[in-house]
């Protein structure tokens, strides 16, 4: 497929970004570190900085978390400001995913008492709380008659709506989405024996290779957001593993 004009630029910035992830054995150097400040010391000396930077080691799980969420929305939509405007708003909405667990509990009346520091949050609470829910940020998350039965239905149901794309390009959207659907359903149904590693890695594996399948295309941008995902779910869970878990500073 040519690389039409309007995304030859954000290929390259997206190539760039590809090409400045972490390797098996970065990873495995970072993830060497026993505590949380060597963790995070390690951490900002890769492509990770920019969303581990925010973070110290008196923050608590919820706070590390809510950076980490900052950093992704901030990501998201950075991407989004580089592509047309008939795709920002399929893109923008992608900004929403991490935070779905979290309006999942709101909306049924769960109210956790770190959500009131998180402002995406404590705005989504205050909407569900309003007499007019047509004002509410994310009404198309909100039940209703026709809409789909689980949160995450509804969230993927106004995904594709949004999109503009037609053809093998939606197909291609279509086929990734439904990738990132097994992946989920696949780690909800996971024993406490079950390593998640796997999984994440043929969830990258076909996310990368649908990156460079559809190279110049909006179908890169969202494969290039998958992958981000797994590296932030990544990066998360040696954050807070550290943060619960280990001591707070490692001897030299």
């Amino acid at each position: 497929m040519s690389v039409r004009p309007p995304w030859s630029y954000v290929q390259a910035r997206l190539q760039c970004r590809h090409g400045a992830r972490l390797a098996d054995g970065d990873w495995r150097a970072l993830e060497a570190a026993r505590s949380l400040d060597r963790f995070i010391d390690r951490a900002r000396a890769t492509s990770l900085q920019r969303f581990v930077e925010p973070l110290n080691t008196s923050m608590n799980s919820h706070a590390i978390e809510r950076v980490l969420r900052t950093g992704w929305r901030g990501c998201v939509g950075e991407v989004a400001s580089w592509s047309g405007a008939r795709w920002r708003p399929a893109i923008l909405w992608v900004q929403v995913v991490p935070d779905l667990p979290a309006i999942d509990a709101l909306l049924k009346g769960g109210t956790p008492r770190w959500v009131e520091h998180d402002l995406l949050l404590r705005t989504i609470l205050e909407g569900n709380r309003a007499t007019a829910p047509v004002t509410f940020p994310h009404a198309a998350l909100l039940p209703a008659p026709l809409r789909e039965r689980t949160l995450v239905a509804r969230w993927y149901a106004h995904w594709r709506e949004l999109l503009p794309a037609r053809g093998d390009e939606r197909r291609a959207l279509l086929a990734l989405a439904e990738a990132v659907e097994a992946h989920g359903e696949r780690l909800a149904l996971a024993g406490p024996s079950d390593k998640s590693a796997s999984y994440h890695a043929a969830l990258a594996q076909t996310a990368a290779r649908t990156f460079r399948r559809h190279s110049g295309t909006p179908v890169a941008v969202f494969c290039h957001l998958v992958l981000v995902a797994l590296d932030l779910a990544r990066l998360r869970g040696g954050l807070v593993r550290r943060a619960l878990f280990e001591p707070a500073r490692e001897a030299a």
